[in-house]
């Protein structure tokens, strides 16, 4: 019971941390201060960001973005006994970070980005990877 307690604190927070990340500015962080925009070229962002950006912007937004979506990916078998492979946790993680894209669509300051789903996918896939290796240290130990 303590568990399931514990996994469903920490199931929430995670979602509320990427709720508080993506619908409300964070001016140490850059984010929601400017004008928004639309991105639907997929990699564009990225490659922008790189070239002619600081290595420090493209950092903080690409691995940003895959980092918020980690605990997420690694909490949700643990939450959710039926998720139980790879394609399925990417999945949901994507229908998450699309739902969130959608909903900043309507927020003048904020950007949706086609790039923002594909590595907040990639940060849930690396999370649900990571749990699979968490379940398997457990079982041996």
């Amino acid at each position: 019971m303590l568990k399931r307690n514990l996994i469903n604190a920490l199931f929430l927070g995670s979602i509320l941390f990427i709720i508080g990340l993506t619908m409300f500015p964070e001016a140490s962080l850059g984010i929601g201060v400017d004008q928004g925009g639309i991105n639907l070229v997929p990699f564009y962002t990225i490659g922008d960001l790189l070239l002619h950006r600081s290595f420090g912007d493209f950092i903080i937004n690409n691995m940003g973005n895959i980092i918020l979506f980690v605990p997420f990916g690694i909490l949700l078998p643990f939450k959710f006994n039926s998720i139980s492979s790879f394609s399925k946790a990417c999945l949901i993680g994507m229908a998450f970070s699309l739902l969130i894209e959608i909903v900043q669509l309507s927020m003048p300051n904020r950007w949706t980005d086609i790039d923002d789903v594909i590595l907040n996918t990639l940060g849930t896939g690396i999370g649900y990877g990571l749990s699979k290796l968490l379940k398997n240290i457990s079982k041996t130990a």
